[in-house]
């Protein structure tokens, strides 16, 4: 038979007799099948070869055949793994008393009626469905998995739960398995290799029989060895890799070698995602570390926040200073009633601006994703999901993170979780591996290098990362369940340019003192009118440090984050704003602990406000070169939104003060920098720019029904003049020590991790 299918390929023209005779040639010297051999060479894959010989024997599919026939229980038991090789095959049953049903590879293959006939001795005949060596593999592992676990490890609820899911998602059996927590992954890796062969990694350690050849790793695209999960070991000889890879039946893993080196032979050993991860950064972490501080400096310099000032705005600064100087020599009350003049033309306009997100922002339900929306999804289309959780020095919230990222209603098997640790954070790091966290889930080393700052360890991360989506999580954070899949719906809804949508980010602990509800009510206000406003009229967003979606690929064409900018998300939503994409919000929530300590909250302000200084001064090192890019509308809108912030805070209690010496002391000489004019338009700067501030803020607690938080919306003025406080703190330190990260302190809130999670419930 097998002589006949090689003649019928031959004669029509799928195969010339020069690939026979190399194919020939392959076979015998790597001791593998026809079909593996000519996939090697390049010359057709194992799926059409089947295929091929499908329709010259009118077979059916094996998939078919099962569907309608009863796999002998019996058979699969009798193979054993070297039964399996040179040629994949599967005993399926009898079609008749004397002739045995057989999956294989390559029909006609005389070794399979060999050892068909040493297990069945009353057999007389073979009855051949071609299958791929993948085909083959799956049905063998899913009916000795049954046998294994069924009775002993698992009740028959949980093994049909399993197949439920497999059927649902699309995920092999294994993955399944492990993400129930029903099989640990290192239990999953040791039953593959035992039914098929295959060694494990964790066996070959320290015998001496596993080698590593570094220089490997480095020719291939790391992107790609992780997304799936492979890593070149060593040459056995000149024509054969040894390689590790977490899936043996992920054919994708054999076309890139193949497509690599033609003519390859390949041996593969079991790992981990997490041995896989180890080794990779062992051989390149070095490499990625330096990437991820220089690599936007270096490719886009003029984008990197690594020069605070450029000589031209040094110029600028000190040209505007000169003049100012010069005014006050000359005519001081001219010059100053002109700055007071300019300050309040920009505080109306700045008002007015607010106030038509916030209307914008509270029509908008055209980027509202339903529950019918997510129902809609089926799992077995999602794509890996990469998950970023940058930890440092918080040992205490490992058991807690993990437990919330068990809740996302998202298949675990497609969720990739990379936790990124500081190397000479030991604890956290002893505390990450006594969380025992499940095989979805990596803990992943960033060496130690300045500056040490979160964008530098997510861009450490983003090298590793495996997801055709990626969010970041804070370690705090409790994000919906549903948040993954609103952000697919979202991408696949929107425009191609659509490069990142925002999820919401509100508070637990709502109720904990005066900051936590002026907090909210800021936060509030934020993300449900002014981004949704912002998005509506299509303008720049600056993003928040969490749960904001990307797409991989348009992230990393961005470089990432700017690791010298200390509030490198909202830097990131403008880049991509200037590089033609947009930015999008998603009505999902994250909630996480509002800073409840004064000291705390002005640290962490004063490293937002120091980033938004920064952003504003990258992104107006060529202002009209800004302006052609993003247009009049969005340019102007991007200067009110990050330069107009920080503006507004230190300006701010100037203007408060020169009120309040006036209220108090009446001083006349106040008239000459406030002609009756200008009065009324400080006046009603005063009075209606404060209302419509306030009253901003009040509109806040409808859309999450907050109404006990209305009161505090009065108490507005005093808030603002704390972020007045942590102005000047930044502003200092954009000239003494720029690339300073204030840690934010978590954990000082006095809710436990159950009140946590039932606050955030009832806050969804």
């Amino acid at each position: 038979m097998l002589q006949s299918l090689k003649s019928s390929l031959l004669r029509t023209g799928y195969l010339t007799r020069q690939q026979l005779a190399e194919a020939e040639e392959y076979r015998e010297a790597a001791s593998c099948s026809l079909p593996r051999a000519l996939w090697s060479l390049r010359v057709m894959h194992p799926g059409k070869f089947v295929n091929l010989c499908r329709q010259i024997l009118d077979r059916p599919r094996l998939r078919d055949w099962l569907l309608k026939h009863s796999l002998d229980p019996e058979l699969p038991w009798l193979i054993e793994p070297i039964d399996l090789v040179p040629v994949r095959f599967l005993p399926c049953g009898w079609l008749d008393p004397q002739t045995v049903v057989v999956a294989t590879e390559e029909p006609g293959f005389p070794a399979i009626w060999q050892s068909v006939k040493h297990l069945c001795p009353e057999a007389e005949k073979l009855w051949e469905i071609p299958a791929t060596e993948k085909q083959i593999l799956t049905v063998i592992l899913e009916r000795k998995l049954a046998a294994e676990l069924l009775g002993s490890r698992l009740t028959l609820e949980q093994w049909q739960q399993a197949l439920e899911i497999r059927r649902r998602t699309g995920s092999s059996l294994g993955q399944v398995l492990t993400r129930l927590s029903y099989l640990s992954t290192p239990e999953y890796l040791s039953i593959l290799a035992h039914l098929l062969g295959y060694p494990a990694v964790s066996e070959l350690m320290g015998t001496g029989l596993l080698h590593r050849d570094e220089s490997l790793s480095r020719q291939f695209d790391p992107e790609v060895m992780m997304r799936h999960l492979f890593y070149p070991l060593s040459w056995t000889d000149e024509h054969t890799l040894t390689v590790m890879v977490n899936d043996p039946l992920d054919w994708v893993v054999d076309e890139l070698l193949y497509s690599w080196r033609p003519g390859l032979r390949i041996e593969k050993v079991l790992g981990t995602e997490q041995d896989i991860t180890q080794l990779l950064s062992q051989d390149q972490g070095s490499r990625f570390s330096q990437e991820a501080v220089y690599k936007l400096m270096a490719r886009l310099p003029e984008e990197s926040a690594s020069r605070v000032f450029t000589p031209s705005q040094i110029a600028v600064g000190y040209g505007l200073l000169l003049l100012f100087l010069l005014g006050l020599a000359t005519a001081p009350w001219t010059t100053l009633t002109i700055l007071v003049l300019l300050i309040n033309l920009f505080y109306v306009a700045s008002i007015l601006f607010k106030l038509l997100l916030s209307l914008v922002g509270s029509a908008d339900r055209f980027h509202q994703i339903t529950d019918e929306e997510v129902a809609a999804l089926d799992d077995r289309t999602l794509p890996i999901y990469t998950i970023l959780v940058p930890v440092y020095k918080e040992p205490e919230v490992m058991p807690i993170l993990i437990k919330s990222l068990s809740k996302l209603d998202y298949p675990h098997e497609r969720l990739d979780v990379l936790i990124l640790l500081e190397e000479n954070d030991r604890a956290t790091i002893e505390a990450a591996r006594a969380a025992k966290p499940p095989r979805y889930v990596r803990l992943l080393i960033v060496p130690d290098s300045k500056p040490k700052t979160k964008p530098k360890a997510c861009n450490y991360g983003l090298a590793f990362a495996r997801g055709e989506y990626l969010t970041i999580y804070d370690a705090e954070d409790i994000p919906d369940p549903d948040q993954l899949k609103k952000a697919i719906i979202a991408f696949k809804k929107g425009d191609p340019s659509l490069v990142c949508v925002q999820a919401a980010l509100n508070y637990f602990n709502r109720n904990e003192n005066f900051l936590t509800r002026m907090f909210t009510l800021e936060y509030s206000y934020w993300f449900d009118y002014l981004l949704p406003g912002l998005e509506t009229l299509k303008m720049p967003i600056p993003l928040g440090g969490t749960s904001n979606h990307f797409r991989t690929d348009r992230l990393r064409e961005l470089q990432g984050w700017d690791p010298f900018n200390v509030t490198e998300d909202a830097d990131l939503g403008i880049r991509a704003s200037q590089h033609g994409y947009t930015v999008g919000v998603i009505n999902s929530t994250t909630y996480e602990e509002a800073n409840c300590a004064l000291k705390n909250w002005i640290r962490q302000r004063s490293r937002w406000i120091k980033g938004y200084m920064q952003t504003w001064l990258v992104h107006n090192r060529n202002p009209l070169r800004s302006l052609r890019k993003l247009g009049l509308k969005n340019w102007l809108a991007y200067q009110f939104f990050i330069g107009g912030s920080f503006f507004t805070f230190l300006t701010s209690p100037i203007m408060w003060l020169l009120f309040i010496y006036w209220l108090l002391t009446r001083a006349h000489w106040l008239q000459n920098l406030f002609p009756s004019w200008l009065v009324y338009l400080g006046l009603f700067n005063l009075l209606v720019g404060n209302a419509i501030g306030i009253y901003l803020n009040l509109v806040a607690v409808f859309r999450r029904g907050y109404y006990d938080l209305a009161f505090y919306a009065l108490l507005n003025p005093i808030y603002w003049q704390l972020h007045s406080i942590a102005a000047y703190m930044a502003l200092w330190q954009l000239f003494t020590k720029p690339f300073y990260w204030e840690k934010t302190i978590h954990g000082l809130s006095k809710f436990t991790h159950a009140k946590v999670q039932e606050a955030a419930h009832k806050a969804a």
